[in-house]
């Protein structure tokens, strides 16, 4: 009986050997899994390399209809700031002061007056406001020239200056006395030549042209010079 046991057992384990399968190892898998990874990682690069080689470089951004947008203004730094400010104020131009000549009421000499302007005159203007000071009615002392007078056109032309005057001039001078005619052209010539130191001379025309004389007694038909035995 111990023999037929032993057999039995021996018989079982042999059969127990020839059942048992060899195992499989997964390595080959795992080399395969990263061949495929490889292989499928190169065709997807070669295919993004084909396509932006066939992409057009140049294309035009299609036409929006939205409207631009509106940037907001920001505060400009402060160099700029201070380069846009504007430029201070200039100082006001220096007044300016006439002195000019005029009558007393007996006819006895010539007064000295002053007026004064806050703002600077140019020359034509220095000469429009001379004649306008020579004629006014309207003073306590008396106009050496005849009221209407009128100043048409001015020259400065160094050492002379060229006035042109109104017909009224040699009119309203008819009734002059020889005094009264040296009076006048004295007052005219020293407002003219103490108010423009640079020039030396007055030659008074009428109407454009060279009078002898306004009322019969003094020569006007040359330049006249400064006359300071008139002024007392």
């Amino acid at each position: 009986m111990a023999k037929v046991t032993k057999t039995k057992e021996k018989n079982r384990s042999t059969s127990k050997k020839r059942v048992q399968k060899p195992r499989r190892t997964l390595l080959p898998a795992f080399y395969f899994l990263i061949i495929i990874s490889a292989l499928i990682g190169t065709l997807y690069l070669y295919s993004e390399h084909d396509n932006s080689i066939l992409r057009p470089h140049n294309v035009t951004a299609k036409p929006s209809n939205k409207p631009p947008r509106q940037l907001k203004n920001k505060p400009a730094p402060r160099q700029n700031r201070l380069k846009e400010q504007p430029p201070p104020a200039t100082r006001p131009a220096a007044p300016t002061t006439l002195q000019y000549y005029r009558l007393e009421q007996n006819f006895s000499r010539v007064t000295t007056l002053k007026k004064s302007f806050r703002h600077t005159l140019t020359r034509e203007q220095k000469a429009d406001e001379i004649i306008r000071l020579l004629t006014l009615s309207h003073k306590p002392d008396l106009a050496p020239l005849p009221q209407h007078t009128k100043l048409l056109a001015s020259s400065f032309t160094a050492p002379l200056i060229t006035i042109n005057l109104s017909q009224d001039l040699s009119k309203g001078a008819v009734n002059f006395g020889s005094r009264d005619e040296m009076l006048a052209i004295s007052c005219l010539t020293n407002s003219f030549l103490e108010n423009f130191p640079a020039f030396t001379s007055l030659q008074i025309l009428v109407e454009g042209e060279k009078r002898e004389t306004l009322a019969g007694h003094i020569d006007i038909s040359q330049p006249l010079r400064y006359q300071p035995s008139t002024i007392e």
